[in-house]
């Protein structure tokens, strides 16, 4: 466990922001924490006894603030992140990074210009299930089929989430497994065609449901479904990988089977899904001078995939997916 030098600061401590001060105070790292809600930030200092705000700039001008977490609305991400860069501090970010082709441009070029790092919250990358996919998968002598099949049916009516106007399920949520996808396959994606239901409803709203299929630039493919129609007692996730003579699965976080010549299955009763894990990793690099684990160009690969999944449910065609096009243009 990392404790000691890192000065973190959390801005939003809401829902899911009080995740991320608790654990950042686990860490023995927080310092701050920033809410534009005076009761939601000053509820945060009494119970873990650090400094509070309602304004970011007071988090900006302490010169021993090292790194800020952004727990914000998701609109809220990029102009956030930019700002903190702006001003010399690194920057944990929960996913999505940004919403948009532009607003990637900015952060990307924001960290660029200040040398500050940027990690994005993809936490499946540290859970131990999903750990144990990627460690089969490198052994693998040629390319992959993966599949990832979620089912969020709490993502409807009027929560923030389902509204398509700020990003909707796929980028909030479906973004996770565009990043798992190329993590799982070390391999770019390049090309996706999707589908969704139809679309223009208040229920189920179409946008949220899509079936997918991407291209990599090893040879491998990728299906990834994502509902909000399914009922409750449904699973959660479950992701299938296959390769030459290898097989495996892993379910909700609790479950993982790997199928070589014998057949290895565990579980486990609490779902372990990697979030202080990757907080942890994230003081570790800023302690020792390196570069996370997640970078500014995983945050831009996973809100691209998102974005020309959507656009290939419109358009009913093939699109590609290059990140170099897109971050060779000019920031605005």
């Amino acid at each position: 466990m990392i404790t000691g030098d890192a000065a973190i600061a959390v801005v939003g401590c809401g829902y899911w922001g009080k995740n991320i001060v608790r654990n950042f105070h686990d860490l023995g790292a927080l310092s701050w924490v920033c809410d534009v809600r005076e009761a939601v930030a000053n509820e945060a200092r009494t119970k873990y006894q650090v400094r509070a705000t309602t304004n970011l700039a007071d988090v900006l001008a302490d010169i021993e603030v090292q790194g800020v977490a952004i727990a914000a609305p998701a609109a809220e991400h990029y102009r956030l992140a930019v700002q903190c860069l702006r001003a010399g501090k690194h920057v944990f970010v929960e996913k999505p990074m940004a919403l948009t082709e532009e607003e990637c441009r900015l952060v990307y070029h924001a960290v660029r210009e200040s040398g500050k790092q940027i990690t994005v919250g993809f936490n499946r990358r540290y859970a131990s299930t999903y750990v144990e996919l990627k460690n089969l998968l490198r052994r693998r002598t040629g390319p992959a089929v993966v599949g990832c099949r979620i089912n969020s049916p709490g993502i409807s009516g009027s929560y923030w989430m389902a509204d398509p106007a700020i990003g909707g399920a796929i980028l909030g949520e479906a973004c996770h497994f565009v990043d798992l996808m190329y993590w799982l396959l070390d391999a770019e994606p390049i090309a996706v065609s999707a589908f969704s239901l139809p679309t223009g409803k208040q229920d189920p709203i179409g946008e949220n449901n899509i079936a997918a299929s991407f291209r990599f630039a090893d040879g491998s493919v990728g299906n990834l479904t994502y509902c909000t129609v399914g009922s409750r007692t449904s699973e959660g996730e479950r992701v299938e990988v296959f390769a030459p003579g290898m097989g495996a699965d892993a379910e909700d976080f609790k479950r993982v089977a790997i199928r070589t010549r014998i057949v290895r299955k565990h579980s486990s009763l609490f779902a372990e899904k990697g979030h202080a894990a990757q907080m942890n990793a994230f003081l570790s690099a800023l302690q020792n001078g390196k570069t996370p684990e997640v970078t500014v160009r995983d945050g831009v690969r996973a809100t691209i995939g998102c974005l020309r999944m959507l656009e290939s449910t419109r358009s009913l065609q093939t699109c590609p997916i290059d990140l170099d096009w897109v971050l060779d243009g000019p920031a605005q």
